[in-house]
């Protein structure tokens, strides 16, 4: 559809220029019969007004491509688990202040006790996933004799060198929770190497533990807990983590050149429970969500979240945190990234406010107040993002949505 009629009979008021909208049509469509992307859709609202909604390219499964077509936005889990943290210290169950340790009493030794909930949120806890799992492997060799896998394992293979390392462990991988998690108790193994807010390192490891925190503060599972007090007040009706069995045949599918399609495609995917990249949603359903954040909280006469609460996600909480990319690149809100003045590829025109995340395989939000605008890219990607004729769409859409805006 393109750009909407709405948008074209009140751009005044909504201070857009729609010309600039049927560019960003073009666009998404080129992107699609050049290769880079199997399938796109792509929303914008403003003010309120959806202004912008298209779907581009193919989806293996009849459903077809729609606004409600679910994907897993893999890392765009990390803001929504930072809501679901909000929701308890707002109810008094938490304080993001607090040792993480308070909540997960084995998250102890090797200055592991020094991480309070906040340095997980903004990625400045200290800790790094490449040497925690390097560390990982060093157990295994040394202290249980076990060769470690390599990341071209199958998931047969796997599957027998977990058992023997939790066999040797005392562990029964049968159980569900986190001291039943193979990895997780692993990984208690690793030291500190360096002290929390020394350095900002994109962590998934760190919302792994936020989730389970949630989970051991609420007493409800990451499903019921995120039902009750988001995705059911807001109407977000398409996603979970468990994604229900009745509602598989609207996930997008990819054709088997897309990146990681066996693992998007499989079943194993529609059940994760990811802290850092397992959920399942739409676009529609993420529009609602930043609308949420965009609208300070509230949505209709719905209320998520405080105002305090929700200008916490728009401060940069890394101000003096070193960064590998420079000090403005460890600009992090809690759960978000904050753009700030940084030259990165997410949109250079995108206002210093604009709070955003990407998720892995195609995956993009925004939420600008400036420009009173909230934008969802969910996309299939053919080409991998380390290759170079890869293409990141995201910051072009941002930049052509940007150019559309006439305030």
């Amino acid at each position: 559809m393109g750009i909407t009629k709405q948008a074209i009979e009140r751009a005044e008021g909504l201070k857009i220029i729609p010309e600039r909208l049927d560019v960003l049509d073009n666009q998404l469509q080129h992107f699609v019969d050049q290769g880079q992307r199997q399938a796109i859709i792509f929303k914008a609202v403003k003010k309120g007004i959806t202004i912008f909604e298209g779907s581009y390219g193919i989806n293996t499964k009849d459903y077809g491509l729609k606004s409600d077509t679910i994907f897993n936005v893999c890392s765009i889990t990390k803001p929504i688990v930072a809501t679901l943290i909000l929701c308890l210290q707002e109810d008094g169950i938490v304080d993001v202040t607090e040792p993480v340790c308070k909540y997960l009493p084995e998250f102890t030794g090797g200055g592991k006790e020094n991480i309070c909930v906040w340095h997980f949120l903004t990625h400045s806890s200290g800790l790094d996933d490449a040497e925690i799992w390097a560390d990982a492997d060093e157990y295994v060799k040394n202290e249980l004799g076990i060769e470690p896998l390599n990341n071209e394992a199958s998931h047969e293979e796997f599957e027998v060198f977990a058992n023997k390392v939790a066999e040797k462990m005392g562990i029964d991988r049968s159980l569900r929770g986190r001291l039943n998690d193979l990895e997780y108790l692993i990984s208690l193994k690793s030291n500190m190497k360096r002290k929390p807010r020394s350095n900002m390192v994109y962590c998934n490891y760190g919302y792994q533990r936020l989730a389970n925190i949630i989970e051991a503060a609420s007493g409800e599972s990451l499903d019921e807990y995120a039902t009750r007090k988001l995705f059911k007040p807001l109407g977000m009706k398409d996603t979970a983590w468990r994604l229900p069995e009745e509602k598989w045949h609207k996930i997008i599918g990819r054709i088997d050149t897309a990146v990681s399609a066996d693992w998007f495609n499989c079943t194993d995917n529609f059940l994760s429970e990811s802290g850092s990249g397992g959920i399942k949603s739409t676009v529609d359903d993420m529009i609602r969500f930043g609308e949420m954040v965009l609208n300070e909280g509230k949505l209709g006469d719905v209320r998520i979240l405080s105002k305090p609460s929700i200008r916490q996600m728009f401060t940069n909480h890394n101000e003096g945190v070193p960064c590998a990319e420079g000090e403005e690149f460890a600009r992090w809100s809690l759960g978000w990234n904050l753009h700030g003045n940084k030259k990165d590829n997410d949109g250079i025109l995108r206002s210093r406010t604009c709070v955003d995340h990407t998720g892995y395989g195609g995956t993009k939000i925004f939420v600008d107040p400036e420009h009173d605008l909230t934008m969802a890219c969910f996309a299939a990607e053919t080409v991998h993002f380390e290759k170079p004729e890869f293409i990141n769409i995201n910051g072009r859409l941002a930049n052509l949505v940007m150019a559309a805006m006439d305030e």
